[in-house]
């Protein structure tokens, strides 16, 4: 049992990170179970044949700000390494770690980019609202479909990487 005058300062990261996620879990939990049993099956004022549960807004505003905050944690994560990282740092155990990264961003960045130009622009029809605001349906398609691919990737990255011990075998 944690002890109220426990320095938290003298924390392993582990426990820390094991810490936040455990409370952001029980957070996620306690909201999502609050969504699903409390007045969950309310009616929508403008369109009776919807559902328009009660608690949409908190589990919207969690949503929101879990989203800022993992922003907000990565960015600043980011620009601590590049502070911290000199030019002995380009191979990190015989892996070019500074390519690697450059790869990572310039391949996002593009996913990004390619996806916003060629996504679509034909308006939708959503809960019986009629959408066409061509930048939303642009960000939209971008983030929906610069996931996917994203997704694809790490899969084929993690088989390969499976492989690896079937392919050293095989020599």
């Amino acid at each position: 049992m944690m002890r109220m005058h426990e320095n938290f300062h003298l924390w392993s990261t582990e426990r820390i990170s094991q810490t936040v996620l455990y409370i952001i879990v029980g957070i996620a939990v306690v909201v999502f179970a609050l969504f699903f049993l409390v007045g969950y099956n309310m009616p929508s004022v403008e369109e009776p044949s919807f559902n328009a549960p009660l608690l949409t807004d908190a589990l919207l505003i969690l949503m929101i700000a879990l989203l800022v905050v993992a922003a907000i944690i990565g960015f600043l994560a980011v620009i601590a390494g590049l502070r911290k990282r000199d030019s002995s740092d380009k191979n990190v155990n015989g892996v070019p770690a500074a390519k690697i990264s450059m790869i990572t961003f310039g391949f996002t960045f593009a996913m990004l980019l390619l996806t916003f130009v060629f996504g679509s622009t034909d308006s939708m029809t959503i809960n019986g609202h009629q959408f066409s605001d061509v930048v939303s349906l642009k960000l939209t398609d971008m983030f929906v479909q610069t996931s996917i691919v994203m997704i694809v990737v790490a899969v084929a990255a993690v088989i390969f990487g499976y492989t690896r011990y079937i392919r050293r075998n095989n020599k």
